[in-house]
C-alpha cells in the first residue's frame, strides 16, 4: 500500500496541489480538526499553499476534546494528510491528496505544546469549528458560568475552546506580543461576534484585566459563513480510496462538490490572501449568513425530525417523498424568505440552488446526522424565522409543524420506536419537556429556545399544541 508521505503526482486520478509540504511553514492554528474543517477550510488552504504568496498559511491542527483523541491519532499517524472525496449531483467523484495540515497537537493531551504554539508570532490566525454549542452562550449571548466544563475552566482547567484560547493568548501576550486574528467557522449567527463575546467574559470570569485590555488591543474577531454538506465519515469511501488508489486511508472525507467561504475583511495582524482561491472577502457577512442559516440549515432542521418519524434513512430522500417535498418549498416560500426579507442576495435562486444540493443521491447524508444537538440549532437556525414572520404580522405554520415534529420526534426516540439514535449533548436540558400537558407547555415557553415570543404572541403556545396533539395521533402506532 502507498505510503501518505509520498507525493501521488503519478496517480493520474487523484489530483495533488503543486508544493512541496517540506517549503511551506504554518500560520494558521485551528482546533477542532473535524470532517467539516478537513473537507473546508483545510482545502482552501491547501489551495492557497500552491501559490507563492501562500507558502506560510500551512495549518496547525489542534484537539481539544478528549472524546475525540482516538480519531485524531490517526489523523496524527497519517501526517495530517488524507483523501477528499467529492460527490457531483451526476454521481461522479473526484478525489484530492489534501496535505495542507503541517503539524497536528493534542491538546486534551498536551496543553502546553498548544499554548507555545499559539503564542509563535509566525502564527497569525486561529479558526476554528467546535459546533454551534461549544460556545456556552445562552440565549442572551452570557456565557454560561454555571455550566460544569466553564466552571472548571475558570478554576484553571482545560476543557473549553475559552480556555485554550485563554492559555495560549496569555504566553502569546507575555512573549511574542503579535496581533493575531479569531476566526470563527461555525454556523452561528455573528459568530465573529460571539467568539469576542464569550471570550471576553471568560477572561472576566478569569479577573485577568491585563489579559482583556491586550485582547481588546491586539485581536479581531471577523465573522464568516462556511458552507459544504459533509456527511459523516464513512467506511465506504475509505474502502473505494483502498481499492483505487491501494491508499490505506483512516481519515478520508467526502463531501458534495458545492464550497463557500465569505469573511469579514477584518484581519488584526497579516491577511491570508484567500480571497486568490475563491474566498470572498466582504466588508459584511450578514447578508450571507441569514440567507445560509435561514434557508440551508433551517431547511435541513425543520424537514429533518419529519423525515426521521417516517422511517427516512437519507437526506436526499426525505427531499422525493412527495409531502416533505412540498414542506420544503412551502416553508422556504412562506416562512424563511419573507421573514428575510430584503437582501443583496437573490434569495429564490439560492433555494433553488440549495434544493439540488439537498436532492443529491450520491452525498448520502444521514437523517441522523442532522437530528444532533436540536436544542442548540433551534434558538439559532429556526427561531428567527418564527419571530419573523409574527412580526410581520402572519402564522408561520410549517415553522410550527417542524418545532412540533421536533418534540414528538424527541420521546419517540428516547421510547427507541424510531430507527435512528439521537445524539443531544444538552439532554438533560430536555427533561422537563414530558410527554403530557405540562411539558408541552413547558417545551411552547422555554425561554432559551423561543426568547420572549410566546408572551409576546401568546396565539404561538396554542398552535405548537395543536400541531404537536395532530403529529402524536399520526405517529402514534
Amino acid at each position: 500500500m502507498t505510503n501518505f508521505l509520498i507525493p501521488k503526482r503519478e496517480i493520474a486520478e487523484l489530483a495533488v496541489q503543486d508544493y512541496e509540504k517540506e517549503t511551506i511553514s504554518p500560520g494558521v492554528m485551528h482546533l477542532g480538526v473535524g470532517a467539516f474543517h478537513r473537507a473546508h477550510q483545510a482545502v482552501y488552504f491547501d489551495r492557497l499553499l500552491a501559490q507563492p504568496a501562500g507558502k506560510h498559511w500551512g495549518l496547525i491542527g489542534v484537539n481539544i476534546r478528549p472524546q475525540d483523541s482516538q480519531a485524531f491519532t490517526q489523523l496524527i499517524d497519517q501526517s495530517g494528510e488524507y483523501i477528499l472525496k467529492t460527490m457531483t449531483p451526476k454521481g461522479r467523484a473526484i478525489y484530492e491528496h489534501i496535505r495542507a495540515i503541517t503539524q497536528l497537537v493534542d491538546g486534551a493531551k498536551e496543553p502546553s505544546t498548544v499554548d507555545h504554539l499559539m503564542a509563535d508570532e509566525q502564527i497569525q490566525l486561529i479558526t476554528t469549528t467546535v459546533t454551534e454549542g461549544g460556545y456556552y452562550l445562552d440565549e442572551n449571548h452570557a456565557l454560561m458560568l454555571d455550566h460544569p466544563l466553564i466552571k472548571a475552566d475558570i478554576a484553571s482547567g482545560r476543557n473549553t475552546l475559552y480556555a485554550f484560547l485563554y492559555a495560549g493568548l496569555k504566553k502569546r501576550s507575555e512573549t511574542s506580543n503579535s496581533k493575531i486574528t479569531l476566526l470563527c467557522c461555525d454556523n452561528l449567527r455573528h459568530n465573529g461576534k460571539l467568539l469576542k463575546t464569550g471570550l471576553l467574559q471568560f477572561l472576566k470570569a478569569k479577573q485577568d484585566d491585563v489579559l482583556h485590555a491586550w485582547v481588546l488591543e491586539n485581536c479581531s474577531f471577523p465573522s464568516s459563513m462556511v458552507d459544504r454538506i459533509t456527511p459523516k465519515p464513512s467506511a465506504e469511501h475509505q474502502d473505494d480510496v483502498l481499492s483505487r488508489f491501494d491508499i490505506k486511508d483512516n481519515m478520508t472525507v467526502m463531501a458534495e462538490d458545492f464550497i463557500q467561504w465569505v469573511i469579514e475583511d477584518d484581519f488584526a495582524g497579516e491577511r491570508p490572501p484567500l480571497d486568490t482561491v475563491d474566498v470572498q472577502m466582504v466588508d459584511d457577512v450578514t447578508p450571507f449568513e441569514e440567507a445560509k442559516i435561514r434557508i440551508l440549515n433551517a431547511g435541513h432542521t425543520c424537514v429533518a425530525y419529519q423525515a426521521a418519524l417516517k422511517g427516512i434513512d437519507y437526506f436526499d430522500q426525505a427531499m422525493i417523498d412527495v409531502e416533505l417535498q412540498r414542506y420544503f418549498t412551502d416553508f422556504i416560500k412562506q416562512d424563511a424568505i419573507p421573514a428575510i426579507g430584503q437582501s443583496v442576495v437573490d434569495l429564490s435562486s439560492y433555494a433553488n440552488i440549495i434544493t439540488m444540493r439537498f436532492s443529491n443521491a450520491n452525498i448520502g447524508d444521514t437523517i441522523e446526522r442532522i437530528c444532533t444537538d436540536g436544542y442548540a440549532k433551534f434558538p439559532i437556525f429556526v427561531y428567527p424565522t418564527l419571530a419573523g414572520i409574527y412580526q410581520l404580522g402572519g402564522i408561520p405554520n410549517k415553522t410550527i409543524d417542524a418545532i412540533a415534529s421536533w418534540f414528538v420526534f424527541i420521546h419517540q426516540a428516547n421510547q427507541g420506536k424510531l430507527q435512528v439514535n439521537y445524539h443531544e449533548p444538552n439532554m438533560a436540558k430536555l427533561t422537563a419537556f414530558t410527554n403530557d400537558k405540562p411539558g408541552i407547555h413547558a417545551f411552547a415557553t422555554d425561554s432559551y429556545l423561543w426568547q420572549e415570543l410566546p408572551q409576546v404572541y401568546p396565539d404561538f403556545v396554542h398552535r405548537l399544541t395543536t400541531s404537536i396533539e395532530n403529529i402524536q395521533l399520526r405517529f402514534s402506532a
